[in-house]
């Protein structure tokens, strides 16, 4: 008889690495899942926060909150803006009369501002010259959108050499809007100036 020989078997290590990578693949796909269920919640949660309204807290000089207002009509707006067109093209004195009257012109259309400075060239050396002044007191101002025309009514002091007349004022602006600036931050711009 022959005598038997131990002979030393090998473990397959090939379904030993297919256990283990079958187990580490299991691993990946539940991270993988997991990692695309939180991108999508991200997703979700930046999309929240974008289609929200930002809170904005505006502080006052005191480092109080400021009170959400409305805005205000446009015809409150112009209505502005002409009391201070009015206030430097018809209120003026002798000494300031030429300031003023270079300042009104930031209300004036360009392509009106040649016809302006006509018809106030003459007004400015009357004014110097004679000693004149003038204070306007508007009583009402009426703007009517649609034809973008404003019309004013009230008194007018004309001072000739200290010698005063009061007058009643009417006059009828043709405004258009146009850019904002220092000066003219409402944008209202006087196309045409018809006095009664």
């Amino acid at each position: 008889m022959q005598k038997s020989k131990f002979v030393k078997l090998k473990m397959p290590t090939m379904p030993t690495t297919v256990g283990e990578l079958i187990h580490s693949n299991q691993f990946l796909k539940f991270f993988s899942i997991t990692t695309l269920l939180l991108v999508f919640m991200a997703f979700g949660v930046i999309f929240v926060l974008m289609t929200k309204e930002p809170i904005v807290i505006t502080l006052g000089p005191d480092g109080k909150a400021i009170e959400r207002t409305m805005l205000p009509k446009a015809e409150d707006q112009i209505r502005e803006g002409i009391k201070r067109y009015l206030e430097k093209r018809y209120q003026w004195e002798p000494s300031n009369v030429i300031k003023k009257l270079k300042e009104s012109e930031e209300f004036i259309h360009p392509k009106a501002i040649n016809a302006f400075r006509n018809a106030t060239a003459n007004v400015s050396t009357f004014s110097v010259e004679k000693v004149v002044s003038q204070s306007i007191y508007p009583n009402k101002i009426e703007i009517d959108l649609k034809s973008n025309k404003a019309i004013i009514t009230g008194d007018r002091i004309t001072s000739i050499q200290g010698l005063k007349a009061a007058g009643n004022l009417k006059l009828e602006l043709t405004f258009e809007s146009g850019s904002r600036t220092k000066e003219n931050p409402w944008g209202l711009y006087i196309s045409k100036e018809r006095e009664e």
